[in-house]
């Protein structure tokens, strides 16, 4: 996935903007970003004003939907993507990054974004969310991340929890594992999930399992994403499990049970090998074999 250089980030969103909003839309961005940073003009104040002067048009990351921008959180680059923004949160990213940028006294850039977080609109509240990974690191923003994984508000979660790595890097254990399984039960994909692989830990797994099963005695759809997360602290019968779910007529279970039985065989449980070596010898549909050949890799 194609991503800028952290110190890139208002370049390419500016560029980003550019193709979306008007000329004049632009100017007053740009001027009101300066001002924000020299001290001349409140945030508070041009925040609210956003929307209606660039625009809320889907962002398009220069028509790329692979576009990411590099967040540093704890020293480490990670890859946002932002194929979810549109063009008023990545202008609202810019001027909480001036204000970060605020010569003395500087407002805390996190407390700033939590604060416009709830005294906004809907679309500031997003914009604010999205906004975290990208200012001087601490855990300020954490009450607004929290707020919004825990509301009925699917934008809000979404915003919070997925593509946001820091959500992913400050949620407290029980919290972050309350969020995941919601995502699970509202239907978000688990790969949006920043940092899952990293902050799925044994309880999580247990209770993705036992999720699964339920859902089985109930005759419903599994989150069959969910394979490779639980076997990374696999609870017994697992194995057993993924491999019945080699059998499956649906291609897309088969494929997610070889990603999991893959995270099982890296874990150094050679016995399973036999039977992928098995399935992937009868399976007909290409993309399962590709799955099972990186499970036997």
């Amino acid at each position: 996935m194609p991503a800028t250089d952290a110190r890139d980030v208002d370049g390419l969103l500016l560029g980003w903007i550019r193709a979306r909003a008007s000329a004049d839309g632009v100017d007053w961005l740009v001027t009101t970003s300066a001002a924000i940073a020299d001290g001349s003009v409140d945030p508070r104040v041009a925040f609210p004003a956003v929307s209606r002067r660039v625009g809320r048009v889907a962002l398009g990351a220069g028509r790329d939907s692979a576009a990411a921008l590099t967040a540093e959180l704890g020293g480490a680059p990670i890859a946002v993507p932002v194929a979810a923004w549109r063009v008023d949160d990545a202008a609202r990213v810019l001027l909480l990054r001036a204000a970060a940028r605020r010569a003395p006294p500087a407002e805390d850039a996190l407390a700033l974004a939590g604060e416009l977080y709830f005294s906004g609109d809907p679309r500031e509240r997003i914009a604010a969310l999205r906004a975290l990974a990208f200012l001087p690191a601490g855990d300020g923003g954490l009450p607004a991340v929290l707020d919004a994984v825990r509301v009925n508000q699917g934008e809000l979660f979404e915003a919070a929890i997925c593509e946001n790595p820091y959500a992913s890097t400050h949620l407290p254990d029980l919290e972050f594992r309350k969020a995941v399984l919601k995502a699970v039960f509202i239907g978000m994909s688990l790969a949006r999930v920043a940092r899952i692989d990293e902050r799925a830990d044994a309880p999580l797994a247990q209770s993705l399992f036992d999720l699964i099963i339920e859902r089985e005695a109930a005759g419903r759809a599994v989150p069959h994403e969910s394979f490779a997360v639980i076997a990374r602290h696999p609870p017994p019968g697992l194995a057993a499990k993924l491999l019945g779910y080699l059998e499956h007529p649906d291609p897309t279970l088969r494929a997610a049970a070889a990603a999991g039985l893959a995270v099982l065989v890296r874990a150094g449980d050679g016995r399973l090998r036999s039977f992928l070596e098995d399935r992937a010898g009868r399976e007909p549909v290409p993309a399962v074999r590709d799955a099972l050949a990186r499970a036997l890799s």
